[in-house]
């Protein structure tokens, strides 16, 4: 349950670090294309506006960041009803999350991305360092981490017993067991045979007591059953 809340909780800042980090993107890659337009001496490449390319970077990572939430709510509820399959697609996702992690560290100093490169008409274009913030890094790093604490929860003892119980319980039939051929369900006599405690009842193995008329008074009494 503390991995689950803890999945609401990276829902809810995950949206946020994606608004954050689409800013970012937005304003570097508007730097980008208008080092392009400037060393363009020649206007034959096509001028967009800046902030229309930083609103479009911006929606993308509005869209993704949603997709994201959707994805962690989603696992969220499969983990909170006891799918097992649920933690090991939780652990797969984190597992891919990490493959970032060394770019975030450095601040995308890892990055291939060249310094330099030359357009068409041989003019050469200063490309922008890939520098990501301090802050963004910190919240990466934050958003990591909650990631990192909720795998361990879901992989402890007691989340594992949970997980089995509810696996248990969902190949475990909701109603009355099957009984066998000729045998009623558990508690009821079976076919042929008299409830147990009244005047009929016999004992298991053994047939069930012919019906009797009624007694006269003056008949002599009958004696007992075997």
């Amino acid at each position: 349950m503390i991995a689950v809340w803890l999945m609401y909780v990276a829902a809810a800042l995950e949206i946020v670090y994606a608004v954050a980090e689409g800013q970012w993107l937005a304003s570097y890659l508007s730097s980008l294309f208008t080092a392009i337009e400037a060393a363009d001496t020649s206007r034959s490449g096509s001028q967009v506006p800046t902030s229309e390319i930083k609103d479009f970077i911006l929606v993308i990572a509005i869209v993704i960041g949603i997709i994201t939430v959707l994805i962690w709510l989603w696992i969220a509820w499969k983990n909170r009803v006891g799918r097992n399959w649920a933690r090991v697609v939780a652990t797969v996702l984190f597992a891919l999350s990490c493959l970032g992690l060394p770019e975030l560290l450095t601040g995308g100093h890892v990055s291939t991305m060249p310094s330099t490169f030359t357009t068409a008409d041989g003019a050469t274009i200063a490309v922008p360092p890939l520098a990501i913030p301090a802050w963004l890094i910190a919240a990466g790093v934050v958003n990591w981490l909650l990631g990192l604490a909720i795998i361990i929860l879901l992989w402890q003892r007691d989340a594992s017993r949970y997980y089995d119980a509810v696996s248990l319980s969902r190949r475990r039939p909701g109603y009355t067991p099957y009984a066998a051929p000729g045998y009623g369900a558990p508690g009821y006599a079976p076919r042929g045979y008299a409830p147990p405690g009244s005047p009929q009842w016999q004992p298991y193995g053994q047939p069930p007591a012919a019906p009797q008329d009624p007694q006269d008074p003056q008949d002599p009494p009958r004696p007992p059953l075997a």
